[in-house]
């Protein structure tokens, strides 16, 4: 059986020049039966087109907040640090892959870049801007693999299939989440606070993102790694 292999894209350090993806992504990965490699921040589109060819689906991974100017909008005071290459990298990325249908998962700033890209909007800071009488801790103080707070499942979208059943426990590490979804894109699931936690697309083969990490859960969470085994078995 041919394993597929998954282009994921890289973290940036400015202050140590380093670039890298967390193990925890290629661990995921791997047991569900995939090959991770790391796609290149510093090139050329025409080289990143190279890479992504071999590349049989894609993992928009988490990181750094988005420039606010990729939707229109100031930055507010709350914006965290932005990283303009991996900005201009993964837009570079999602205009080679989006029309060649290959399947596509976003995990955290994952699922907010394809919401952007598409055409919607940001929460800058949750905080500062969303209203909401019930304060989830989207932002937990506890460990990575320490389920935070629940998110309801859209019938019939495609978390649903994946996991047949009304809410699942996830946790929570943002402070920016989805604002105004993109044309073409449906929500799969919200937090109870109502804040958006998970869109797909419906006239794709696979495109799912998510808010939370599931890369730290997988180990412990059938719904953590039924999410991963789906987007494999969708890139075969």
């Amino acid at each position: 059986m041919k394993k597929p292999i998954i282009g994921l894209t890289p973290q940036y350090d400015y202050e140590k020049n380093r670039v890298w993806v967390g193990p925890n992504y290629l661990e995921a990965i791997y047991a569900a039966g995939g090959i991770p490699i790391m796609l290149p921040l510093h090139t050329d589109k025409e080289s990143l087109k190279i890479a992504a060819n071999v590349c049989d689906g894609f993992l928009f991974t988490g990181g750094p907040d988005i420039s606010p100017f990729l939707y229109q909008e100031e930055t507010i005071a709350q914006c965290g640090v932005v990283v303009p290459e991996r900005d201009k990298m993964e837009e570079d990325l999602f205009s080679i892959i989006i029309d060649t249908d290959k399947p596509v998962l976003g995990i955290c700033r994952g699922v907010q870049i394809l919401n952007v890209f598409l055409g919607g909007t940001l929460y800058q800071d949750i905080p500062a801007q969303f209203a909401s009488p019930i304060q989830l801790a989207h932002s937990q103080a506890s460990g990575n693999s320490v389920l935070s707070h629940s998110v309801i499942l859209e019938e019939d979208s495609l978390l649903h299939k994946i996991n047949p059943k009304d809410y699942i426990q996830v946790n929570s590490f943002h402070h920016q989440a989805i604002k105004d979804v993109a044309p073409g894109l449906k929500i799969a699931g919200k937090a109870m606070d109502s804040l958006i936690e998970a869109v797909y697309h419906p006239g794709k083969k696979f495109f799912l993102g998510v808010q939370w990490h599931p890369e730290h859960l997988f180990k412990t969470s059938d719904d953590a790694m039924n999410i991963f085994k789906a987007f494999i078995n969708a890139c075969d």
